[in-house]
């Protein structure tokens, strides 16, 4: 069947969308280690040098090793080097992302050449100790058909032939603003890659119409003679002698062959660059459009854009019933808009506000309640959670010169119904009181498991996370437990690790903080870190390697900074917490190909967040020992007008809580403390991979004859794989070739460089999507 340039949903990602996706996905934040300062992407045979260019205009962070040309954000290491460091203002290059460093003719094993690196590499050296690297799970550079076919990356079905190869690197230009949908429906040879640069008269008119000089040169005298010819037969027009802006009208009027052009441009509109602007200009005096009839001519979605803000500014004095209905009824007008071309464009954005908006209207039609905290907290997981989700969503979605007046909206249909699900929570909570110590499970790691620590996941991210996970393949069982009382983190954070039975707690103090019982020592981070270590825990992220150092083993690692985010950014943090989820989503799963059978993911606390800031509730200075936001500890002898609840730690002591979502301080976006659904019902996630056999393996022995490694091991399944990586699990293959293990366990691996000779490497296993199921550290020559 060949490839065809048929109609495929708005939203459909092309294989250079795909490509953006895992470039910018290396800029994950690693514990205990700083953001990335740059991508570099190391392409030792320039395969991908033809995209440059188009990658260049549309990653305004792109740049690339070459010839002097800031214009084009091409130069030499030690310029590139100046830009990293931000030390040049020309190019500017986006401040909120690391630049791809784009290195032609440069492999990983050449910037690990140490004294015998190229000289004209040498400025970028020290970058990879500083950056990340765009590489493959083994560490190898990414290649074209390693790309396409890895399941780590696109999981095509391409031949391995060298025809097909060689078709697929001459036809990479086209291949790259290919739908995907339209490359995983069927085996790829090298025909299917030809056709693509056969004459396409759609893909050329759009390019033309977008750029009519450059593409007329691009063509050539002969190829611009034969688009004419095409586009007369084919479009019934003449692009040298009818102007652009008829082109314009003809494909918003989508008749006869226009109707290909507009399909083909709905497919990746951002590869089309100048269309929008043209269709502006088209724009045809005097016509009159009714109110939906937008979706081809971009200056109607403008107007229904600033009548939606102009709808929207009047809900902000109505009553949260009033303001619900008519956010219904602004869906019901506008959310069709959202399945335009125009807001993958980015040109729809109050249109993508109003979804999470109308999801906050419903979900807070009905206040959480319960005769009792588990009854409520089984409402909750129903649905009362979409409605946190919701609110924060709406907020990262507003539109810049739009966050007020999102913020105001989220305020109406938010607070009424938090306040009244906390009263409700509170009242049930008097009924029957929380968990104390030891009275609900620990939280424990199975033998190769690891724990996962993260502060301030609250419920419904805890849900997102687990939608991203399953996303990448992943079965996550999603729980809940009662974080301890007060939510804060010295009370609550001992209680969701695996020593929280090494800890009890005396007098409240003014810091909430329990304390060890064998030593006496508080019961902080650093403290329980050392419990767990006698207790076998591998502690993660303090330079160890991510991998289990032996099998069995009972794996912690802290990751995240959400609650810390929080504190800093009040309500900013909304706009972060998708980058912080998918950071998480990615470390969890790098944690499963390092080689854990399971992933648990646990947090303390919750939290509450409000544009505008929460109401403040008086709670005199003098009546206490210490007040934080949502509690206090209550002054010997003071008897305040306060609702009380037990110390998790020792129930004989009791703390004041404030009402509702109120807070004793001064009124605040973002905190956490009290007594609410949102701050006390935490999630926990068991993540596995998913489907398929379960695979075992380890590694019995470890036997060098000279640079040769015999290595004997035990697999139960197939499809595992032996390989040689340079100093840590997940480092650069040094093996002549990986090698699948034999049926009866054997495998013999050769070291590809005499260079490498007493090296350290570590010697994995691997599946075939790259999950490491065992490892063992070596070095060349020393048998173990």
């Amino acid at each position: 069947m060949a490839m065809t340039r048929a109609a495929t949903d708005v939203g459909s990602p092309t294989v250079l969308d795909r490509l953006v996706e895992h470039l910018r996905s290396r800029d994950v934040v690693h514990d205990g280690q700083e953001r990335p300062v740059a991508i570099l992407w190391t392409d030792p045979k320039q395969e991908w040098n033809g995209l440059a260019a188009t990658l260049r205009e549309r990653l305004g962070e792109f740049v690339t090793l070459g010839s002097y040309d800031p214009h084009a954000r091409t130069g030499p290491a030690i310029w590139i080097r100046c830009l990293v460091d931000r030390a040049l203002n020309d190019p500017q290059l986006p401040p909120d992302r690391p630049p791809i460093v784009y290195l032609p003719g440069v492999g990983r094993q050449d910037l690990r050449a140490g004294d015998d690196c190229r000289d004209d590499i040498k400025p970028l050296v020290e970058l990879m100790f500083r950056g990340a690297m765009f590489l493959q799970p083994n560490g190898t550079d990414w290649t074209v058909f390693a790309f396409l076919t890895s399941l780590r990356g696109l999981g095509l079905d391409v031949a391995r032939d060298e025809g097909t190869v060689q078709a697929l690197q001459g036809a990479l230009a086209e291949v790259a603003l290919t739908p995907v949908s339209q490359l995983s429906d069927k085996p790829l040879h090298a025909e299917d890659f030809d056709r693509l640069l056969t004459a396409d008269v759609i893909r050329d008119v759009l390019r033309w119409m977008g750029d009519p000089n450059g593409t007329k040169a691009r063509l050539g005298e002969n190829g611009w003679a034969a688009f004419r010819n095409r586009c007369r037969d084919d479009l019934d027009f003449d692009p040298e002698t009818n102007a652009d802006v008829v082109a314009g009208g003809l494909l918003a009027d989508g008749q006869d062959g226009w109707e290909l052009a507009w399909e083909r441009f709905k497919e990746s509109p951002v590869n089309y660059p100048g269309i929008v602007s043209l269709l502006r200009r088209s724009r045809r005096k005097g016509a009159t459009f009714a109110f939906g009839e937008g979706d081809r001519w971009p200056h109607i979605n403008d107007e229904d854009e600033q009548t939606l803000r102009s709808e929207l500014t009047k809900l902000t004095s109505l009553a949260p019933a009033a303001a619900r209905e008519a956010i219904f009824r602004l869906e019901a007008q506008h959310g069709r808009r959202r399945t335009w071309v125009w807001t993958r464009l980015g040109l729809s954005p109050l249109a993508l506000a109003l979804d999470p908006l109308a999801k906050l209207a419903s979900s807070t039609a009905v206040v959480m309640g319960g005769g009792t905290p588990d009854e409520a907290a089984r409402a909750y997981v129903d649905r009362g959670w979409q409605a946190d989700a919701a609110s924060w969503e709406a907020i990262a979605a507003a539109p810049t010169g739009d966050e007020k007046l999102i913020g105001d909206l989220v305020r109406t249909l938010l607070l009424p119904w938090l306040d009244d699900s906390a009263r409700a929570f509170q009242a049930a909570a008097e009924r029957q009181v929380l968990p104390s110590a030891g009275s609900q499970p620990a939280v424990t790691a199975d033998d190769d498991s690891c724990l996962v620590f993260v502060d301030g996941l609250r419920y419904d991210l805890g849900r997102r996370v687990a939608e991203r996970l399953e996303g990448r393949g992943c079965r996550v069982t999603v729980g809940h437990r009662w974080a301890a009382l007060p939510t804060v983190t010295p009370t609550a954070k001992p209680a969701a690790t695996p020593v929280a039975d090494a800890v009890n707690g005396q007098g409240l103090g003014g810091d909430f903080t329990p304390r060890l019982t064998d030593t006496g020592k508080p019961a902080d981070a650093e403290n329980l870190r050392e419990v767990m270590r006698s207790r076998g825990y591998q502690v993660l992220g303090d330079g160890m390697f991510d991998a289990p150092a032996s099998h069995p083993a009972r794996g912690w690692l802290e990751t995240a900074a959400i609650d810390s985010l929080g504190h800093t950014l009040r309500i900013g943090l909304a706009r972060q917490l998708d980058d912080e989820l998918n950071r998480l989503a990615e470390r969890v799963v790098g944690l499963l190909d390092a080689g854990w059978r399971s992933v648990r993911v646990v947090t303390d606390h919750g939290w509450l967040l409000m544009p505008g800031g929460l109401p403040k509730v008086e709670l005199p200075r003098h009546l206490t020992e210490s007040r934080w936001s949502r509690c206090a500890v209550i002054a010997a002898g003071a008897t305040p007008d306060a609702m009380r609840a037990p110390w998790h730690w020792n129930p004989r002591e009791w703390f004041a809580t404030a009402p509702g979502v109120a807070c004793f301080r001064a009124s605040e976006e973002y905190t956490h403390g009290g007594l609410s659904l949102q701050e006390c019902l935490t999630p926990d996630l068991l993540v596995e991979r998913s489907g398929g056999t379960v695979l075992v393996a380890s590694i019995k022995s470890i036997t060098w004859r000279g640079m040769r490694c015999l290595v004997e091991a035990s697999v139960k399944g197939s499809g595992v794989s032996a390989d040689l990586r340079l100093e840590r699990p997940n480092g650069a293959s040094v093996a002549a070739a990986v090698k699948p293990v034999e049926s009866d366990g054997a495998v013999s691996l050769v070291v590809g460089d005499d260079e490498h000779e007493g090296a350290s490497l570590v010697l994995v296993l691997t599946s075939e999507e790259g999950q490491i199921l065992a490892q063992r550290t070596t070095r060349v020559g020393e048998d173990s």
